[in-house]
């Protein structure tokens, strides 16, 4: 039986109930997909909102999550910077990540080492829902995905084209940060899928700007953006988050979309990195599609 490790790579659980979430949840997807859930001796320490716990105890915990097939991060926050080096020296292969925002590193660096492919999705510790449980346990079958206007009638078509790549998704913020770090994969033929929270129009800009000047987004094949909920002043009059989007898009001619619920997002949509993906975007509609995991 494949065994799955839930840990802590960033910010620690601080409470009892999200100690007991994180259980729960992580329960539910393993028992679905005949996981045995092995959990980091510091999972329950607890710990101060907005904390991290020492560099050389995430990076222990980070060498036994490595032992496991399966590795469930329970929360995001702030601290995987600290990880890079040891999971890029790393002598043997990691197993399937599963996570989201800060975990925008670690996918990362398993991209870079050629490790297959990872799920950014499904923090249990974390809100989330049946969208969220659903569709990490299709994509850990190996199924595919398929959203849509019927799926998903909020988002909205940005750009149109069509692009077959690669799924890459990031946390826009975290991604920026590897700017000229060993942990920065090649994204060219990405279909790259962006979100984040609390950022205001100009802070996404910023982060997109740096990635472009870079060269990080040289090649990229499409854009799928999240909802990026922020609060905005009430006498805001810059542009909306939906056009700025637009207008990067229209930049880097490339079809986009935008609202896809996914990362920090509630019950937010799992996708799967690396796996082969293709959009269309038409003025009637659109269409994302993640293929079934290659045998």
């Amino acid at each position: 039986m494949p065994t799955a490790y839930l840990w802590c790579p960033a910010y620690p659980l601080t409470s009892a109930t999200g100690v007991a979430k994180a259980r729960q949840s992580a329960a539910a997807l393993a028992d679905a997909l005949g996981w045995d859930v092995r959990e980091a001796p510091t999972l329950a320490s607890g710990g101060a909102a907005g904390a991290w716990a020492p560099a050389a105890l995430r990076q222990q915990e980070m060498g036994d999550a490595l032992g496991h097939q399966v590795l469930v991060a329970a929360r995001g926050g702030y601290g995987c910077l600290d990880l890079v080096d040891q999971v890029l020296t790393w002598p043997g292969r990691g197993g399937l990540l599963i996570g989201y925002s800060d975990l925008t590193v670690l996918h990362a660096v398993w991209r870079r080492r050629a490790w297959g492919e990872t799920l950014y999705g499904f923090m249990p510790g974390v809100d989330l829902g049946e969208r969220a449980l659903a569709s990490t346990i299709a994509l850990a079958r190996g199924a595919g995905l398929h959203r849509d206007p019927t799926s998903d009638p909020t988002v909205a078509a940005l750009v149109p084209g069509a692009a077959r790549g690669w799924c890459f998704a990031a946390c826009l913020r975290v991604l920026a940060g590897l700017v000229g770090t060993p942990a920065l994969p090649d994204l060219g033929g990405a279909l790259l899928a962006l979100e984040d929270i609390d950022e205001r129009p100009y802070q996404v800009d910023r982060d997109l700007n740096q990635l472009h000047r870079s060269g990080a987004l040289a090649g990229i094949v499409g854009l799928v953006f999240g909802r990026f909920p922020a609060s905005l002043p009430p006498d805001y009059g810059g542009p909306s988050m939906p056009d700025l989007c637009a207008g990067w898009a229209k930049r880097l001619g490339v079809p986009a979309i935008f609202g896809l619920p996914f990362g920090h997002d509630a019950d937010p949509l799992t996708l799967a990195c690396g796996r082969k993906a293709q959009i269309e975007v038409a003025a009637g509609g659109w269409s994302l599609d993640l293929a079934p995991r290659a045998p």
